[in-house]
């Protein structure tokens, strides 16, 4: 920085901040964080899902959700971005598990659905059934994280709390339909 520049006063700032020196700590500590490398983008965040699957294995199922979430944003510089993008990588997680497991047990159905095909009276169809509640659920899940995201309307926590929503309806979905989904 030159001389001239350092000696320039800030935009926004009070007389009394430039008296005081608040707008020199101010500078010191971005630049202290410029040099640090400041908080993760979004994109550098690495979720890993191993935390999550030790608490999951200890049984308390519900209580872990959100447990990888939480050690990514303690492995980065704590910003919104990174609630955001923690949070998003581990809905990520739970979608693939539950997508893995609405297919078992959609099978199964069809299984059991094609045994039961002639039997005299006709059971209820399992694979259809399933195939409605979950569109009903898929619905019910936007819709509630769209209110969520709307509670949040003009906050900066907005998306992190739309992906913490995403997160918890679809791990005790995931968890509905096969409760060991995470041991495979």
């Amino acid at each position: 920085m030159t001389p001239a520049l350092a000696s320039a006063p800030l935009r926004g700032a009070s007389g009394a901040d430039r008296r005081s020196g608040r707008v020199g700590a101010r500078v010191g500590m971005l630049c202290l964080l410029a040099l640090w490398g400041g908080a993760a983008t979004a994109e550098e965040v690495v979720f890993d899902p191993a935390v999550l699957i030790e608490c999951l294995d200890q049984g308390a199922q519900h209580v872990c959700i959100g447990a990888g979430a939480e050690e990514c944003v303690r492995r980065h510089l704590p910003s919104t971005p990174v609630n955001q993008a923690c949070g998003r990588e581990e809905y990520l997680y739970w979608q693939r598990l539950l997508d893995r497991a609405y297919a078992r047990r959609l099978a199964h159905g069809q299984s059991v659905d094609d045994m039961t095909e002639f039997a005299d009276p006709q059971p209820p169809r399992r694979a259809e059934a399933l195939e409605a509640a979950h569109a009903a659920w898929q619905e019910f899940r936007a819709l509630q994280c769209a209110h969520v995201e709307a509670e949040w309307w003009g906050g900066t926590g907005r998306g992190s709390a739309y992906f913490r929503c995403l997160m918890e309806l679809t791990a005790g979905y995931a968890l509905f339909l096969q409760p060991d989904i995470w041991q495979e």
